[in-house]
C-alpha cells in the first residue's frame, strides 16, 4: 500500500501495475457521498442502472453531474497526478460510475479493460471505496506485475485466466485504488451479508476514445458548477 507520496504510488504503480491510497476523502465527507450514492441508485433506471448478467453486481453509469457530491471524486489530486504520470499531460476522464457488489456474489473472472492495440491505451483507472474493501466482501482483485505480460504477449479478448496469484486491495471508506486497466482484475467473492459500494472509472489519453461523452450528459445546472480544470479534464472545452 502505498505512503502517498507521487514518488511511492509512481513505484508501486508501475512496478505492480495497482496501487492503494489510503484515506483520500475525509472520512465525514465518505458519509454524504454514501447517502448521495444510495439517492442515486434508487432513483435510476434502466438503462444507466443495470445488473450484470452473472447477478454479482448493480451499475449505475455517468456519475458525472449525478450531485455535487460527487463533483471533485474525478478531480482527486493525487489520482490526477497519477495520471499525468502513468498516460502524460494530456489526458481525460472516460467514464464514472457505481458499482455494488451484492451478498452471494461470485468472484468476478479477471480481465483488462484495455488491451496495447486499443486508442484508449495506456487508461488509468481509480476506484473509490464508498465502503471498506474486505477480504469478505468483494474487495477488488488483481495479479501484481501481470501489466508487463500485456505489453509482450498477444492475446485476444480482454478476459485472462484465473491462476490464484492475485492479492487483494483492501482498505477503509475514502481510500482509493488506482490502477492500469491493463492489469489483470476483478472483484472477489462477496460472502458477506452486506453490499459493497464503490465508484469508479478511468482516464484515457486525450486524443483516444472516451466511453462517454460528457457535455451530452449533463444539464445546465451541472455545467454550472464545472471548475475550468474540471472542464478540461472532462474534455468539454
Amino acid at each position: 500500500m502505498a505512503d502517498g507520496s507521487p514518488a511511492a504510488v509512481r513505484s508501486e504503480l508501475h512496478a505492480q501495475g495497482f496501487a492503494v491510497l489510503r484515506n483520500v476523502v475525509p472520512t465525514a465527507e465518505m458519509a454524504r457521498i454514501a447517502a448521495a450514492y444510495d439517492r442515486a441508485f434508487a432513483s435510476a433506471t434502466a438503462p444507466d442502472r443495470k445488473t450484470s448478467s452473472s447477478g454479482g453486481d448493480t451499475r449505475l453509469a455517468h456519475f458525472v453531474g449525478r450531485g455535487a457530491e460527487f463533483d471533485d471524486l474525478y478531480m482527486l489530486e493525487p489520482v490526477l497526478a497519477a495520471c499525468a504520470d502513468a498516460i502524460g499531460p494530456d489526458f481525460k476522464l472516460s467514464s464514472f460510475l457505481g458499482r455494488t457488489v451484492l451478498p452471494g456474489a461470485a468472484a468476478q473472472p479477471l480481465h483488462v479493460d484495455v488491451r496495447p492495440e486499443q486508442d484508449a491505451w495506456p487508461l488509468l483507472g481509480f476506484i473509490v471505496m464508498v465502503d471498506e474493501f474486505r477480504a469478505d466482501n468483494g474487495a477488488t482483485r488483481f495479479v501484481p506485475g501481470s501489466h508487463h505480460a500485456e505489453r509482450t504477449e498477444a492475446r485476444e479478448g480482454n478476459h485472462r485466466p484465473d491462476s490464484g496469484s492475485h492479492v487483494l486491495a483492501c482498505g477503509e471508506p475514502g481510500s482509493v485504488i488506482v490502477y492500469f486497466g491493463s492489469t489483470w482484475h476483478g472483484y472477489s467473492a462477496n460472502r458477506s451479508t452486506s453490499p459493497r459500494r464503490a465508484l469508479q472509472g478511468a482516464y484515457v489519453p486525450r486524443a483516444g476514445t472516451a466511453a462517454v461523452h460528457w457535455a451530452t450528459r449533463m444539464n445546465a445546472d451541472a455545467l454550472g458548477r464545472l471548475s475550468s480544470a474540471a472542464r478540461h479534464v472532462l474534455a468539454i472545452d
